[in-house]
């Protein structure tokens, strides 16, 4: 996998204190497959489509970016995919799940208690019955995922330097992410081994999300037990105060950050999750709340189809 280009945001709030401001640019990774989704997913497709030949099955809301991606990373590498998706009577002909069954998903809309209880039990009540299938945990939380993010942090640093940019130690670096399952924070964690670095994570629903979610996902990996540095502990904090609503609600203010924050960058950032990200980061700069001459990373995860969603809303 390629690396994503890093893009420097030459005006934000913190240029008096001479703090610098990158995004880090996943939604470049792959054309249909976007982002953070692509890190998760591309570790696995060529094991499952040999190891489980009946396809994925997978789990989502009505406006699912996993969903959306699983169903195009289905279709590109000829693997069946199956859609669980929360709420018996979710809108099949929104933008999101109607272009998950354009692109071969099939979609199975449950209770939110049969949702939950397969989610959580998966393998237990599906892969037992139907072991030719592979499951796969909401946002493609999986090990293998964990692993796979924790490119992210080492593509970070090595891009820094490229660019002749003091990394740490020479001047603190803020990695900041958003956040639905923790399993993009957890990757960068992993690979966050050096002095004077720290993570923010930016969860875009505050409820039942804190500090165990994220250790819980590192335990799995065959990182955990490798990487050396400060505690995983002390390398990160979230961040609650930009939730904005919670998941998919779309608020005037986010919008019009967004669309100016497009207008003055050239970037156009997902209305779910990295616009409320970025606002945070804007307003945390405006605060003062970065110590001066630090360098903030942004990481873009993708997600833009959830624009489609708050067109038809």
């Amino acid at each position: 996998m390629n690396a994503s280009p890093l893009h420097l945001v030459s005006a934000h709030p913190g240029l008096a204190s001479g703090v610098s401001l990158f995004v880090k640019r996943d939604d470049l990774l792959h054309p249909e497959v976007q982002g953070n989704k692509w890190r998760k997913l591309a570790p696995l497709l060529a094991t499952v489509r040999e190891t489980h030949p009946g396809g994925i099955i997978t789990f989502g809301g009505p406006f699912s970016n996993h969903l959306h991606a699983v169903a195009a990373a289905g279709r590109l590498f000829h693997i069946p995919t199956f859609g669980i998706v929360r709420g018996e009577h979710a809108d099949r002909n929104n933008p999101t799940l109607r272009s998950a069954a354009q692109n071969g998903m099939m979609l199975f809309p449950v209770s939110k208690h049969e949702y939950d209880t397969c989610k959580d039990r998966g393998d237990e009540l599906i892969g037992r019955e139907f072991p030719r299938y592979y499951i796969l945990p909401e946002g493609g939380a999986t090990a293998a995922a964990v692993d796979s993010c924790a490119a992210i942090t080492w593509e970070i640093l090595t891009q820094l330097r490229q660019e002749a940019h003091p990394a740490p130690p020479a001047r603190p670096l803020f990695i900041c992410t958003p956040a639905g399952t923790g399993c993009t924070a957890a990757g960068i964690v992993a690979g966050l081994d050096v002095p004077h670095a720290h993570l923010l994570v930016f969860p875009v629903v505050n409820r039942g999300f804190d500090a165990h979610t994220i250790l819980r996902l590192l335990a799995s990996t065959r990182l955990r037990s490798a990487v050396e540095g400060p505690p995983l502990e002390q390398r990160f904090s979230i961040i609650y105060d930009y939730e904005c609503g919670g998941f998919a609600k779309f608020r005037q203010p986010v919008l019009d950050f967004a669309h100016a924050f497009q207008e003055q960058t050239g970037i156009l950032l997902d209305p779910i999750y990295t616009t409320k990200m970025m606002l945070g980061i804007f307003d945390m700069l405006a605060r003062g709340n970065f110590p001066p001459n630090s360098t903030v990373v942004a990481l873009h995860t993708g997600g833009l189809q959830g624009w489609e969603g708050v067109k038809k809303g």
